[in-house]
Order: C-alpha cells, then sequence, then structure tokens
C-alpha cells in the first residue's frame, strides 16, 4: 500500500493546485478581466458567459479562466478517485462502514469535478459549434450549457464535503491521521450541504478546502512512510 499512500499524496497536492487555480480566477481573473463581479447575478449573464468562452486567445491569456478552470476541474476529478481508493484502503480494517462510505463520497465528488471539466472544454466546443449552426437558439444552449456545469459542480462540492467529513469521522476513531485536520474536515461541510440549498453557498469551498488538502496530503505521506 506504500505507493498507493504516496500516490494518494501527490494527489492531494496537485488537487490543491487546482483549488488555487480556481482562487485565482474567481479572485482576480474573472472579476478584473471579465466583469463578473457579483456572483449572485453575473453567472447567470448569458452575454458575460458567452464574452469568458469567446474572447480566450494566446493573445490574452488573461481572459482564459474559464478554460483553466476546465482542465483543472477535469485534473482534481482523475485525483479524487484516488484519493477515493485510498481512503478506502487506509480505514478498511478499523472502520469499514466509514471507509466504504468515503470511497462513495470520494468518488462521487471525483465525478461531479470531472463532468464540471468536460462541460467546460468539450462541452463548450460542442455548446459552439450547435451555436454557430443555431444561431436562432444561441442564448438557449448557453442557458442549458450553464445549467448543466453547475448542477455537475453542485455535486463535486457536495460530495467532496462529504468525503471530507467522512474522512475526519474515521480518522478521529481510529487515529490513523492527525486529530486537528480531522475536524476541519467538518467545515467543508457546510458549503457541501450549503450548495444544495443555494450555489452561491456552496462557492464558499474554494477557501475553506485548502488547509485541509495540506494536512490530507502530508497525512497520506506519513502513512505512507510508515507502511
Amino acid at each position: 500500500m506504500k505507493s498507493l499512500y504516496k500516490a494518494a499524496s501527490a494527489a492531494a497536492f496537485i488537487v490543491l493546485f487546482g483549488m488555487l487555480i480556481h482562487n485565482m480566477n474567481a479572485m482576480w481573473l474573472e472579476p478584473t478581466y471579465l466583469g463578473f463581479i457579483d456572483k449572485a447575478k453575473d453567472y447567470g449573464d448569458m452575454s458575460k458567459i458567452q464574452n469568458a468562452f469567446e474572447s480566450c486567445g494566446l493573445d490574452a491569456l488573461q481572459l482564459c479562466s474559464f478554460t483553466y478552470s476546465g482542465f483543472a476541474h477535469m485534473v482534481n476529478g482523475l485525483m479524487l478517485f484516488l484519493l477515493a481508493v485510498a481512503g478506502r484502503e487506509a480505514f478498511r480494517s478499523s472502520n469499514p462502514i466509514l471507509a466504504q462510505l468515503l470511497y462513495v463520497a470520494g468518488f462521487l465528488s471525483g465525478l461531479g469535478f470531472l463532468a464540471t471539466g468536460i462541460s467546460d472544454i468539450p462541452g463548450t466546443k460542442y455548446a459552439t459549434l450547435l451555436r454557430d449552426l443555431n444561431p436562432d437558439y444561441n442564448t438557449a444552449i448557453l442557458l442549458t450549457s450553464t445549467l448543466i456545469r453547475g448542477t455537475v459542480n453542485v455535486i463535486a462540492i457536495t460530495g467532496l464535503g462529504l468525503f471530507a467529513a467522512l474522512i475526519g469521522r474515521a480518522a478521529l476513531l481510529s487515529g490513523i491521521f492527525s486529530k486537528w485536520g480531522a475536524w476541519y474536515g467538518f467545515i467543508l461541510l457546510l458549503p457541501g450541504l450549503g450548495g444544495l440549498i443555494s450555489p452561491i453557498f456552496g462557492f464558499f469551498y474554494l477557501l475553506l478546502c485548502l488547509p485541509w488538502l495540506i494536512w490530507l496530503g502530508l497525512q497520506f505521506r506519513a502513512l505512507a512512510a510508515r507502511s
């Protein structure tokens, strides 16, 4: 299992890097260069969404935040699959039920992030083709794409919150991981469950998950060393 836990440690830090990209986009690139100031309204403005898709180019890399997010989401999704497997193996003997539950939550989160990235990259290409061939339905296609992306992103965030909380619970019961990050994992339930009420609440996961991912990467690294 040593190689699995080493890979999981690397995966946690890769997800951390992806989340830093999302934070850079949300806090700097999108409000500064694309005009996304009010998260409750601007991400529902299809003229701004269309501009974000079409303005990206090699001569305007500061306008490519949607593309950066798309690739980061896809990579994060794949890394969460690995973290789900490693988490299940780490707690299989001490907490078999929790191990299975956290695996399901991690897999759900990974699937949501992967689907979000697919919506952002190949999905956008497909939507652009449809809009070019059906100009009368331009706004309708953008609305549909935005709705699909937002829905799968909520699944990703909710899954991540459940994954963090379940790992925290398993860690507290088994003593395999340190306690501070285990308790911190419960905080990620707030945006995870809040996003089921309103997507706006889910956005808070972007900052909240950073310390937890550092903790998770370090715990898997230490577990690999002990294996």
